[in-house]
Formats: structure tokens, C-alpha cells, sequence
């Protein structure tokens, strides 16, 4: 029964095509050769008028019959010859004067030229009633005319004099040949499409009735091998209801689904998605759905409870399924027992590492505090001046000691801590709160603006700013700002000191270069990588250091102004 109704469907669709094609090609083809036949009435409109307003109308109400030879008539006719020279789809250009019911050439553009050419008083054959309207206004014939001079359509405009009075007209046939040829082409072309169409309309009912019964059974296969999936999928697989008062119900579930939560398939069909939810993570399906009906889309944990009681934590992922008529959510839970406990390993093992590095950085500094206490009353004590070089030495590979295990207690937390939204105003302020810069000249231009970087993101102004103290020996200014370029943000930091040469603006970053080994341009470009802000140097050397951090899409926003 369904596939007899599936082929009424397919015949009908098949003659509404067909009929819809004739109908079209007809409607093309009949407002094809309206707008190439009122195209072609436009320009004879236009030639006439322009050749009209050049006649001089005095002159041409004196020609009489005989007067062929004559100044005006030679005049008025080369006018017209060279209009016909100009346009070479102008097959004849002539002037007429009414006669009561008559209308009778005057100047014929061919006289002199061709010996069929009209002379004056000559009448015109079989005038139309365009041609009558010419001497009231502009016109053109409706219908193309083909004769033994070939298919034209002619068009018509008022000769006046100098009061305004209609002495005439001028009349323009336009040679439509090229044009009925084109709707003769077009009209084949048409017929073709329209042959092609219902041929390739019966070749489709017979190949979609071939394919039907072939199609139907890859849908069964499909639906086999999509249902076999399902089932032996690791991860369960809940459909729920989305909407009304059945909200959250699962109406189908996998095995790995029924298992994980320690039903039976029947069993789990008969619950809620917020029976399967312990105290902590249940919440009312309303609330529950909102979201993923808004987002579409839903990645969250819960805690899950089985048939036994026994607590499990879960991973889901959600996304809504909307059919039209009704909507259904689709939701994969993967059990994360066993990442769980990992991730509690590791953050033990961090911990601990963590204590071990701070004992020992600790200790380690108190050793070259005390080696640098010692150093100094050496010197105190020793009047021997190699004694004393060895000792200053001595003293700076304590000073080299110390800056290493300050830097490298600062990158053992770097990326430790989760990263977060930076209020930069403040973050700027706390990180030169450190030094002191009451020297220097500040201009802050920030509006409010937040950065998501590194907990460590304060280190960076300090780097900056120490920076400045300590190799910018000129600087009275410094100047913080941002721009937006495109989507990203471009936070930049300049100085008016010395700069930075060309060939050190890469270098600068390098761990090991310069006087205090890069330690703090290099951490300070690792901090920011954490959350992909780069950071380059492009200041003029001589005019000072600009440092220019460019933060992508989604790592920056305003913040509501105080």
C-alpha cells in the first residue's frame, strides 16, 4: 500500500513538472520578445526624436514637390544620411507630411543615393496607425513588418517649426532582423529544454521506481547496522523526552547504558533522567532542559546513582534532537571512575612535588644567604688583592644562583593553577607595586578591559616594568593601551627610552641572553603563551621600547565601569 501511494505521488509530481515546464518555457519565450521588441521601440523612439529636433522645421514646410535639387532638401537629407551612416541598424530614415488621410514622403535619406529612393509628394504605402500618432507625439509600430525590403520596425517623431506647430515627421525603420532571429533561436532553444525536460521526467519515474525497492532495503541494512551500534557502544546511550509532561523520561537506552546504572533494559525505560541523579546533582528537569533546548548542545559531570545505591560519577554529553513536531535529547554518560581516581593521583603527586621543590629551593637559599654572609667577612678580613677577586667571584656566582632559583620557582607554578579572567588595570598596578617607579611617568588608556591569562599574569608587568628600570636608563614616560585589529585585541606597553636594535628584538626573549640571562622576558613570553597571547617588541630604536601583546578572540572583554 505504501509503495502504490509512493508512486501515485511520483506520477503526479512527474505531470505537475511537465505542465510547470511548458508553462515557464511559454512565459519565457512571450516575455523574451516583449523586452527585445520594446528594447528595439526604444531606440527607434530615441533616433527619431534626436533626428527630429535637428530639422529645421521652416525650412522643411517650404519643400514642394520638384525641389529634390534643392539647398533645403539636400540639406535636411544629409542630416538624415549621416544618422543612417551612425547607426547601422538603421535600415531607412525619412521625413513624411500628412495630406488629410495620406501620408507622403518629403526627404528620403537614399535620394541621390539609391534609385528606388522616394521623391517628394511620393505617398507612403500602407501607412499604419502608429505612423498617424507621430504627428501628435513619439511612436513605434507594435509589430515587427517583414517586405521585400527585409522584417523592420519602424518608428515615428514630430518635425516642428519655430511656433511649436507639427510640419512633419520623422520616420526610422530599424532592421529587426538580427532580432527575430535571436527569438527564433531562443524559441527552438526553449522547445528543447522543454523536450529534454519531460523526456528526463519519464527516464526519472523509471529510475526512482528502480531504485525504490534497492533504497528501501539499504534503509533495513542501515537501520541493522545503526541499531547494532547503538547497542554495542561502550558508552550509554539515554533518548529522553525534551518537552511537556513527560519531560526527562527515557524512552530508549542501550545495553552498556541499562548496565552501567545496574538495570535492566525494561527497568531503565520506566525511570526519569533525575531518578538516575543523586541529591548533589538532581535538579528539576525544567532548569535541567532549559539550556540544552537554548544551546542545542550540553557538556556537563553528575553524579549517578545505580539499582544498589552505590554512587558513580559521569560525563555527559547532550544534544537536542528537534524533529518539528517534537523534540527528544540525545545523551552519551561515559563512566569516569577510573579518570577520577587518576586525576586525584596526580593532583597528589603535584602536591607533593610541589612541597619538595619549596623545601629545597628554601633551603637552598638560606645556604647561599649564609655563603654570601661568609663572602663578605672574607673580604673584611683579607687585605690580599687575588683573594679578594676570587671572593667577588665567588660572591656573583651566589647572585647567579639566586636569580635561577627565583626564576625557577616562579616557571615550576607556571600553568599549575587554572587560568582566569585579569582586571589589567590592577593586575598593571600590583605588578609595579614592586618596584619603585614613582620616577617614571604613567598613562594607562584601558577601559575597563579584562584579560584571560595565566595566574601568573601579574609577572608580566613586572618583567615589563623592570625592564624599563633597568635598560631604559632615559625613560620619564611609560604608556599602556590596547587596539582592536579585527577580531583579536593588540595590548601594548611602550617607554620613551633608548629602544631596542633591530637585531636584539628576538633575542631579548631568549633564556641566556643579556645581562640577566632573558629570565624575565623569557618566562614573560611563557606565561602569556599559556592562553595563546603572543608578545613581540616594535619600538623605534632611539625613540624607545614598544611591546605589543596580541590577545585572540574570546581572551579579552570589558568589564562593567564602576
Amino acid at each position: 500500500m505504501v509503495l502504490k501511494i509512493s508512486r501515485i505521488v511520483s506520477i503526479v509530481l512527474i505531470v505537475v513538472i511537465i505542465l510547470t515546464t511548458i508553462i515557464t518555457v511559454y512565459s519565457i519565450s512571450t516575455e523574451t520578445q516583449r523586452s527585445l521588441k520594446g528594447a528595439v521601440q526604444e531606440k527607434l523612439i530615441a533616433v527619431a526624436s534626436a533626428t527630429a529636433s535637428q530639422i529645421d522645421g521652416a525650412a522643411f514646410a517650404r519643400l514642394q514637390t520638384g525641389e529634390e535639387n534643392s539647398p533645403g532638401f539636400i540639406h535636411i537629407r544629409d542630416q538624415l544620411y549621416e544618422v543612417k551612416q551612425a547607426i547601422p541598424d538603421v535600415r531607412f530614415i525619412y521625413t513624411l507630411r500628412k495630406s488629410g488621410d495620406i501620408a507622403a514622403f518629403v526627404v528620403d535619406a537614399d535620394y541621390g543615393y539609391d534609385t528606388e529612393a522616394a521623391t517628394i509628394g511620393q505617398a507612403y504605402p500602407e501607412a499604419e496607425p502608429e505612423l498617424f500618432l507621430g504627428f501628435i507625439a513619439p511612436s513605434a509600430d507594435n509589430e515587427f513588418t517583414t517586405d521585400k525590403w527585409g522584417t523592420v520596425l519602424s518608428g515615428f517623431a514630430p518635425i516642428k517649426d519655430s511656433t511649436g506647430n507639427v510640419v512633419g515627421i520623422v520616420g526610422v525603420d530599424m532592421d529587426s532582423s538580427v532580432v527575430m532571429a535571436e527569438l527564433n533561436t531562443l524559441n527552438l532553444f526553449l522547445s528543447l529544454i522543454e523536450i529534454i525536460v519531460m523526456i528526463s521526467a519519464v527516464i526519472g519515474f523509471i529510475v526512482i521506481e528502480h531504485r525504490r525497492s534497492r533504497d528501501e532495503q539499504k534503509i533495513e541494512e542501515s537501520e541493522k547496522k545503526y541499531r547494532l551500534l547503538f547497542e554495542q557502544a561502550g558508552d550509554g546511550i539515554l533518548l529522553l523526552e525534551a518537552e511537556g509532561e513527560n519531560q526527562g523520561k527515557i524512552i530508549s537506552a542501550n545495553t552498556a547504558a541499562a548496565m552501567m546504572h545496574g538495570y535492566t533494559i525494561d527497568e531503565i525505560l520506566t525511570k526519569n533522567i533525575a531518578d538516575l541523579d543523586n541529591e548533589f546533582s538532581r535538579k528539576p528537569n525544567p532548569e535541567r532542559f532549559a539550556q540544552l533546548i537554548k544551546t542545542h548542545s550540553l557538556k556537563d559531570e553528575a553524579i549517578h546513582v545505580r539499582k544498589d545505591g552505590t554512587e558513580f560519577p559521569i560525563e555527559i554529553n547532550a544534544a537536542l534532537l528537534d524533529l518539528g513536531i517534537k523534540k527528544f535529547v540525545l545523551a552519551i554518560d561515559r563512566d569516569i571512575s577510573e579518570r577520577k581516581k587518576a586525576d586525584d593521583a596526580i593532583r597528589q603527586v603535584t602536591k607533593k612535588l610541589t612541597l619538595l621543590n619549596a623545601v629545597t629551593f628554601n633551603d637552598i637559599q638560606n645556604a647561599t644567604f649564609t655563603l654570601d654572609a661568609y663572602i663578605d667577612l672574607g673580604k673584611s678580613f683579607s687585605d690580599n688583592e687575588k683573594v679578594n677577586q676570587m671572593l667577588d667571584k665567588a660572591e656573583e656566582s651566589a647572585r647567579i644562583i639566586n636569580r635561577s632559583l627565583n626564576f625557577a620557582k616562579n616557571y615550576q607554578y607556571l600553568g599549575v593553577r587554572p587560568p582566569r579572567w585579569h582586571d589589567v588595570n590592577q593586575t598593571f598596578i600590583l605588578g609595579i607595586s614592586h618596584l619603585d617607579f614613582s620616577a617614571i611617568k604613567r598613562t594607562v588608556q584601558l577601559n575597563n578591559l579584562e584579560i584571560y591569562a595565566d595566574s601568573l599574569f601579574e609577572q608580566v608587568f613586572f618583567s615589563l616594568a623592570n625592564n624599563v628600570l633597568r635598560h631604559a636608563k632615559t625613560a620619564t614616560r611609560v604608556t599602556l593601551g590596547y587596539q582592536l585589529i579585527g577580531d583579536d585585541l593588540l595590548l601594548f606597553f611602550e617607554d620613551n627610552g633608548e629602544g631596542i636594535q633591530d637585531v636584539l628584538k628576538e633575542k631579548i626573549f631568549e633564556r641566556g641572553f643579556g645581562i640577566q640571562k632573558g629570565m624575565d622576558l623569557f618566562l614573560l613570553r611563557e606565561i602569556l603563551g599559556i592562553t595563546g597571547i603572543t608578545i613581540r617588541e616594535t619600538g623605534s630604536f632611539g625613540s624607545g621600547a614598544r611591546f605589543e601583546m596580541i590577545v585572540p578572540k574570546g581572551g579579552y572583554r570589558f568589564g562593567e565601569k564602576a
